[in-house]
């Protein structure tokens, strides 16, 4: 009963998740509800969009190369590029990817149904990954979210070939719901002393077992022996 109404929960909130390009038409972002429309960019350079943000950042907003290996520049014009927009990289044909550690942001869906997309490297200085930034990428096998890291958004996972995910110690304090949902090949989470919230459903409706690997005592152990059975978690005590 627990794993059906955890799908229908999910499925659910994805039917009313409305996300659109990033581009130059964008709303106040402090308004909440703001959305960025999808218009041309403000600078564009070597198959880079870009949004100017401010009078010193910009925002990756798309990419039209033809580069499956991509570098994303940490500055271009002298403007500091500090995020990567919605859907910037959705369905594009790339194999690998490097964020500089000027990007602080990932927005939702940025790299979505990127079915080839083997290794990603994100900055040491990001604090957000949006809802769905790694939705349906199903070559991607592993995943190491540094510890600047403070918000991992929802169905953050989902769909895609991780199997196995690092979460550094530092920032991170929760876990939300169904960040790892549907994850037909995880098998792994490492998760630090630092997580002291997780939902019932942060880890659920896997293929497989997924072990749980942390600090003895930790929140981590604990959540492990609640919804071992029902979301199919072991736990493995591991120095921090």
């Amino acid at each position: 009963m627990k794993k059906i109404l955890c799908a229908l929960i999910a499925g659910a909130m994805c039917a009313t998740m409305v996300f659109s390009l990033a581009g130059c038409g964008c709303s106040n972002k402090n308004e909440p509800g703001y959305t960025i429309e999808a218009t041309k960019p403000d600078l564009t350079n070597n198959g880079f969009g870009y949004y100017i943000v401010n009078s010193n950042e910009l925002m990756v907003t798309e990419y039209t190369g033809n580069e499956k290996n991509i570098v994303i520049p940490d500055t271009y014009n002298n403007y500091k590029v500090t995020s990567i927009g919605p859907n910037a990289f959705s369905e594009k044909d790339i194999e690998s990817i490097t964020i500089p550690d000027t990007v602080t942001e990932i927005e939702g869906h940025a790299f979505q149904s990127c079915a080839n997309l083997k290794s990603v490297t994100l900055s040491k200085n990001l604090k957000t990954l949006g809802n769905n930034v790694f939705f349906l990428c199903t070559s991607l096998e592993e995943v190491t979210v540094p510890g600047s890291v403070t918000d991992l958004g929802l169905f953050t996972f989902q769909g895609s070939g991780v199997k196995k995910v690092t979460i550094e110690s530092g920032s991170l304090e929760e876990i939300r719901e169904y960040v790892f949902y549907q994850c037909p090949a995880i098998t792994e989470i490492d998760i630090p002393a630092n997580v002291t919230k997780m939902s019932e459903y942060s880890v659920c409706d896997n293929a497989n077992t997924v072990t749980i690997n942390a600090p003895k005592g930790s929140y981590a152990e604990n959540y492990v022996k609640t919804n071992g059975k029902t979301n199919k978690l072991e736990f493995k005590a591991v120095e921090e």
